[in-house]
């Protein structure tokens, strides 16, 4: 038997009965008081992973990216469009949003117009029957009218793959 030391009369014994109680409940990682009720919970998750992923976009993942497209769609058909879209793809480069690619079909300078096409169709397949409706109708109407012939051209190569 193991002598006895002073401090074990000093300290209070659980009972058995306490330590099988003990032993049966969950044990949990954190204390309750500790843990955020499940709503905020989640709510702070959701913030980390918008977070993540903004930093995984790069440059497109910030509040000045979304200001940029609100200021791009502010000066659709004003004058001020194309300094403010010039300085949009200095910045940021072509946009991966259906709505403004699709103002950009309108960009004076083809090659911006030519990709931005591109860029439509390939995102086509993914794309709402109406979406996809409307694309067409566009690329019919820049084959019939856009006085570039680069534009013209590949908006007759698209409109034939995707019929």
């Amino acid at each position: 038997m193991t002598p006895r030391r002073e401090d074990d009369e000093e300290r209070e014994r659980p009972s058995w009965r306490e330590i099988d109680q003990r032993r049966d409940r969950p044990r949990e990682r954190t204390p309750a008081r500790d843990r955020l009720p499940k709503k905020q919970a989640e709510w702070v998750r959701k913030m980390a992973l918008k977070q993540a992923e903004a930093l995984f976009r790069g440059k497109r993942g910030r509040p000045e990216y979304q200001q940029a497209l609100k200021e791009l769609e502010a000066a659709r058909g004003t004058r001020k469009f194309v300094p403010v879209a010039r300085k949009f793809l200095e910045e940021y480069g072509l946009p991966e949003e259906w709505g403004i690619l699709n103002l950009f079909l309108d960009f004076p300078d083809p090659q911006v117009a030519v990709q931005a096409l591109t860029a439509m169709a390939e995102q086509w397949p993914q794309r709402s029957f109406v979406e996809q409706q409307g694309f067409k109708s566009r690329l019919k109407i820049l084959q019939l009218t856009s006085p570039q012939a680069q534009v013209r051209q590949r908006a007759e190569e698209l409109l034939a793959s995707l019929t």
